[in-house]
């Protein structure tokens, strides 16, 4: 008798001999006369490879044979999605790319200006093809259709499909997936309470919780449906499934990783009153390491009206927060932050964590943040259940009301950024050569963001120092000297997004912003001693600001070098999606676009 062990063992054994023989043959029969660096000198002789398949499939029925005799159950998840292997080849594939860039390649040896030019180029140029292909392993092999009378929609799902625009798809689905609900996205970091306080707000102990990574898929809860568990697989295949059943879909300890490939889990409520017509979506926490979860989060904001964003009452605010914040104002969401967790706080402690968080992410995002202190425990019943009446239903009630035009706005902008990739890829078009990618949008791009890099270290650098040495020279006060130093970072600001001016146009996404104030100072001395006051004033200035001006302006340097990461890639996404679609046929693609750009001129907020 095997003992359970034995058995994982063998099945573990069994199934690497069956996929290593089988991937062999298939690889060892197949003539790809057009590699680059063929691997096998000749491809399998057509009796070669017949006598291989016979044995394979005898090998098979062994294995078949055994299994029974000893009662022992293929793994019911043993198989993977090749398209999901092929995304994580490519990931690493991706990282091959980068140590083809000069600064790895000069490890080897010098490397001259011609040969730093050359491997740049490749290494852009690969990274691109790269991405592009996991663009389109990322979406569902099916995209929603769109409703009836939504022209626009299905016009963006026809050119995005066609052109392979895969930067587009997901937003593209999302828009013309919209039921006509409001949609709430419950966003936030890993643990910081959002499947416990939708269960406190729906009162059901439905999702499941815990002090780990939990949700591992964006699950949807509709508010005015019946009660009901739906999956959607990224193959398009769609199951009805018993609710008890729930939590092993969604929890990251049942289907770890999303190894079910599951692309959303909806599960119907009932009537809420208090929430008619709302769908409450809880996705996966930000800032584990999964990063299909990070993909889920933010896939979703797109299709959002209302952003809640979670933020334990005992944690720190963190970039990640701020990103979250700004992910979901640019969706063209409304934003509400979350205290949660605040039975574990004392209440002085609460406030000024209300006020600190409204005052920080005010001054990142440029507009009013609200705050709300809540808790999922029981003791706390009565305030969730007072602050669902008397905020979040009204908000819902009036997010109702425009969601049309909300989503009308949304499809808008998408179509304006697919038409200039487009456009993009029209103008880049060489009739007669051969469909490659151009590289050099890609290496002028990547050129102008590295200097823009250095520039803002040389901020970070020496910033501190020369705006205290400017000070003491004018005497200023504390006052001119915050001031003097927000100006500073704002050009900078400027000249980052002049950077990205010329191909980002649009680009109206805010740019950090420089927090940092100067306490009162005592009286400058006086005019009279000369340069021994300016340098009193110096040593003064840096005695009080040095260490705050340098840490405010690290911590700025270091935003903006995110910000410019994050626009840069987007770019690069864009040029690569416009580029793809240069392919086309240039008849085809002129029509295309004059197409889209009369329903972008027949589809104006003014008009229905």
């Amino acid at each position: 008798m095997l003992s359970d062990n034995q058995r994982r063992h063998l099945v573990q054994s069994l199934a690497h001999i069956e996929q290593t023989l089988t991937d062999a043959l298939l690889l060892g029969a197949q003539a790809r006369g057009d590699e680059v660096f063929p691997r096998y000198r000749m491809a399998l002789s057509a009796a070669d490879a017949a006598a291989l398949q016979a044995a394979l499939r005898r090998l098979r029925g062994s294995l078949r044979r055994f299994l029974r005799a000893q009662n022992i159950a293929a793994p019911r998840h043993g198989e993977l999605d090749p398209r999901w292997a092929l995304d994580t080849q490519i990931t690493l594939l991706r990282n091959v790319a980068l140590e083809l860039r000069p600064a790895h390649l000069a490890g080897f040896g010098a490397l001259d200006e011609d040969g730093a030019s050359a491997c740049r180029a490749l290494a852009a140029e690969i990274g691109a093809l790269l991405e592009g292909m996991q663009d389109g392993l990322r979406v569902p092999d099916t995209l929603v259709q769109p409703a009836p009378g939504d022209t626009l929609g299905a016009l963006l799902l026809e050119l995005v499909q066609r052109y392979r625009l895969g930067e587009y798809r997901t937003r593209v689905a999302a828009l013309v997936a919209r039921s006509g609900r409001v949609e709430v996205a419950v966003v936030g970091r890993v643990s910081s309470g959002k499947s416990s306080l939708l269960n406190a707000l729906i009162e059901r102990a439905l999702l499941p919780v815990g002090v780990v990574p939990v949700t591992a898929v964006t699950t949807r809860l509709l508010t005015d449906a019946e009660p009901a568990l739906e999956l959607d697989y990224l193959d398009g295949r769609r199951e009805q499934r018993p609710l008890d059943e729930l939590a092993q879909h969604i929890s990251e300890q049942g289907n770890p990783g999303n190894r079910e490939r599951l692309a959303e889990v909806r599960v119907g409520l009932g009537a809420l009153p208090w929430a008619a017509q709302a769908v409450f979506t809880d996705t996966p926490g930000l800032g584990a390491l999964q990063g299909h979860a990070r993909a889920a989060a933010l896939d979703y904001l797109p299709r959002s009206d209302l952003g809640l964003l979670l933020i334990d009452a005992s944690a720190t605010l963190t970039e990640l927060e701020r990103d979250l914040a700004q992910a979901v104002l640019d969706s063209g969401a409304a934003l509400r932050v979350l205290l949660t967790k605040s039975d574990l706080v004392d209440s002085t402690a609460v406030r000024e964590q209300c006020d600190y968080l409204t005052n920080q992410l005010g001054a990142a995002l440029n507009t009013t943040v609200q705050i709300d202190a809540l808790s999922s425990v029981p003791a706390w019943r009565d305030e969730l259940r007072a602050w669902r009446e008397h905020e979040l239903q009204p908000l819902l009630a009036s997010l109702h009301v425009d969601a049309a035009a909300r989503s009308q706005t949304r499809s808008l902008s998408l179509a304006r950024q697919v038409l200039s990739s487009l456009r993009l890829a029209a103008r880049e078009q060489n009739p007669g050569s051969t469909a490659t990618l151009d590289s050099a949008p890609l290496l002028a791009l990547d050129a102008a963001a590295r200097t823009q890099h250095r520039a803002i270290a040389e901020f970070s650098e020496r910033a501190p120092a020369a705006l205290l040495q400017r000070a003491a020279q004018a005497r200023m006060d504390a006052a001119a000297l915050g001031t003097l130093a927000a100006d500073v970072a704002h050009q900078l600001a400027q000249q980052t997004r002049a950077m990205l001016a010329p191909d980002a146009s649009e680009d109206n996404a805010a740019l950090p912003a420089f927090d940092w104030q100067a306490t009162p100072l005592p009286a400058p001395p006086p005019r009279a001693l000369g340069a021994l006051g300016r340098a009193w004033q110096r040593q003064r200035l840096q005695s009080m600001f040095g260490p705050a001006l340098e840490q405010a302006c690290r911590a700025y340097a270091a935003a903006l070098h995110a910000w410019l990461e994050a626009h840069v890639a987007a770019r690069q996404r864009q040029l690569r999606a416009g580029q793809s679609a240069g392919a086309a046929d240039p008849a085809q693609l002129a029509q295309d676009i004059a197409r889209l750009a009369a329903a972008l001129g027949s589809s104006s907020p003014t008009t229905s």
